[in-house]
């Protein structure tokens, strides 16, 4: 189900008809707006149109908006009904609200009071929509659109299951916040996200580590100049460029706390104003922000308006750091193994079958830049045969060493000599490092050459 933002305008007076269309295109940009002068052909509209919400005259000829009323909320239960008239009695107000309408106005009330709960009804529509969708996808336990995350290896529960959530919530108007330790994934989700809400309208990624709030206004609204002739000169910002595509806000708990306040009126006002101009654009796009940092601790911290915080996580998805994606390890090493062999045109190695549960212990600090990294060294070690697993085995003891410093050695009851003690070291030292001799010295403190007689000498 589509999480729609059109309105559908129902009157037979086509003055006030064209005049309403006219002021809630202005008041409410973000929303489509559509008129229907004839009652007879509103619920085929409905049936052929995805409306979230209908603005509804009373008196009209062939149909009253009291018998459109009941229909659209039996035909259409997730449309939203408000009541636009003329009619000015209370048990009127008081029987529509009764039978389903939002709201009820008259037709001489402030438009700003309607235009606000125009947006206020939207935004419920919006929620009811998204927690069927949420549960329809959790209930299926599949997903729609698969290939939007072919971009990513895995078959841990955890990451489906954020899948299936994002799916269910790209679509929505609000806000998406991506948390997740540095290399987990998150501009790939931002992509992702892109070829499930708007895949043939612009992607605009804003990296905002280290920028400056004249850059990040500059950057995001652009800016307008009046020449000396008086002619116009525009520079387009991001929100122009991207219409209705997606605008990806990478790394936004790095954004100056004196830029957030211009953030937060162009999510809560879905308009801007260019650098320079005092005319309001309306904003279209979908926003998706990312971040590495705690951003309740940043707040609390006061580094981070409350406002944005709250704006922001609409909808949440937490990305599970590498070492808690142990499932994923052996296809992800050869992923990386075959990327690795075509970009510096090398034999491609075969990856071990032992090499993922041994370094499934290890931290990976770097998560996927650095499992990259390791696979991209390993193979340009290789030869051409089986991988090289020297860089995993060298990161991994590192960490290994300090906790086995700490450990206690428990001994047999009959003590063994020191030479079996040396070959039994020996021994688990190869074994770990799946007998590489250089990685085996240093995890016992020997040089290689020491290590490689030691070894001749068992022989």
């Amino acid at each position: 189900m589509k999480l729609a933002r059109n309105i559908l305008l129902v009157d037979d007076e086509a003055p006030w008809l064209r005049t309403l269309a006219i002021t809630l295109n202005r008041l409410v940009p973000e929303a489509t707006i559509d008129t229907c002068i004839d009652s007879r052909q509103v619920i085929n509209r409905l049936e052929v149109g995805d409306y979230a919400l209908v603005l509804l005259d009373l008196t009209m000829p062939f149909h009253s908006g009291e018998e459109l009323l009941e229909s659209i909320r039996n035909t259409s239960p997730y449309t939203r009904v408000i009541i636009v008239t003329g009619v000015n009695q209370v048990d009127t107000a008081v029987r529509c609200i009764k039978h389903g309408a939002y709201d009820y106005f008259i037709k001489t009330d402030k438009v700003d009071d309607l235009a606000r709960t125009v947006r206020q009804a939207l935004e419920v529509v919006g929620l009811e929509r998204n927690y069927l969708r949420i549960k329809q996808s959790f209930l299926s336990k599949t997903l729609n659109q698969p290939e939007a995350f072919d971009n990513f290896l895995t078959c841990e529960p955890a990451l489906l299951d954020q899948f299936r959530y994002f799916e269910a919530v790209a679509p929505s108007p609000e806000p998406i916040l991506i948390q997740g330790e540095s290399g987990t994934g998150k501009d790939e989700f931002a992509k992702s996200a892109h070829l499930l809400c708007c895949p043939q309208a612009p992607f605009i990624n804003i990296n905002l580590a280290g920028i400056s709030a004249s850059a990040f206004e500059l950057q995001l609204f652009g800016k307008i100049n009046t020449l000396e002739d008086g002619q116009l000169c525009a520079q387009a910002g991001a929100l122009h460029q991207v219409q209705s595509g997606l605008l990806y806000l990478n790394e936004i708990g790095d954004l100056p706390i004196e830029a957030q306040a211009k953030l937060v009126d162009v999510i809560e006002h879905k308009q801007y104003y260019p650098i320079g101009s005092d005319k309001a654009y309306p904003v279209m796009c979908k926003i998706i922000t990312s971040t590495q940092h705690d951003l309740l601790a940043l707040s609390k911290a006061g580094k981070f308006r409350n406002d944005l915080l709250y704006r922001l996580r609409s909808h949440t998805i937490k990305l599970p750091p590498l070492r808690q994606r142990k499932l994923d390890l052996f296809m992800l090493i050869n992923h990386f193994i075959t990327l690795a062999a075509e970009e510096m045109d090398l034999p491609r190695p075969e990856q071990p079958n032992t090499l993922a549960s041994q370094i499934a212990e290890y931290e990976f600090p770097g998560n996927l830049h650095e499992l990259r990294g390791m696979v991209f060294d390993a193979v340009s070690r290789s030869d051409g045969i089986k991988l090289n697993i020297s860089p995993f085995m060298e990161a991994n003891n590192l960490t290994k060493v300090a906790a086995d410093n700490t450990a206690q050695l428990t001994f047999p009851k009959e003590l063994p000599t020191l030479a079996q003690m040396s070959d039994a070291l020996i021994n688990e030292a190869m074994s770990r490092t799946a007998n590489s001799q250089t990685v085996a010295a240093k995890m016992l403190g020997i040089s290689q050459s020491a290590l490689s007689r030691r070894l001749k000498h068992e022989k």
